[in-house]
């Protein structure tokens, strides 16, 4: 009976030991080369487009190409909290976008029919005349519905002060 406890004893520690390890402590074989990441499909490429294009519409205030990219349904959340397109667009004469850059871009997959792209979003301007930050990090939701790409959510993160 000792001789099962012991066993069962050096088995849980065991167990445990194994478990605890830290997965950064793992260093890969001599000569092991990481994948390259794969490259942007033509769509990813389409989508990233539409972020300009929607990026270049809220500087000319060009509420057609807006509202065609723009799902009427579609919400946006910031600092200030969530807002629907339709009160969004209601307040696009009081946004002025001097400059701005979108970089650093990614598009993730849900299925066949949406995707998450990503970018940190770097410029200059005002709403309501107030400064709105510089930097940002940001992310849309596209969804296919019917045969077009338009954006359902949109979000806006204050990049940290460095």
């Amino acid at each position: 009976m000792k001789k099962v406890v012991w066993t069962l004893a050096m088995l849980a520690l065991t167990c445990g030991t194994a478990q605890a390890q830290d997965v950064n402590e793992l260093v890969p074989a001599p000569g092991y080369q990481a994948p390259a990441a794969p490259a942007m499909s033509a769509l990813d490429k389409a989508l990233i487009a539409n972020e300009r294009k929607i990026a270049d519409a809220l500087m000319k205030k060009d509420r057609a190409t807006l509202t065609s990219l723009i799902s009427a349904d579609g919400w946006s959340g910031d600092a200030s909290g969530f807002m629907k397109t339709s009160d969004f667009l209601g307040g696009l004469d009081q946004l002025v976008i001097k400059s701005y850059k979108i970089s650093d871009e990614k598009v993730a997959w849900v299925d066949a029919n949406t995707a998450i792209v990503t970018y940190t979003w770097t410029g200059s301007g005002t709403f309501a005349g107030q400064p709105f930050p510089s930097t940002v990090y940001a992310s849309t939701v596209w969804t296919k519905k019917g045969d077009k790409w338009v954006a359902v959510f949109h979000q806006e993160t204050e990049a940290a002060k460095k």
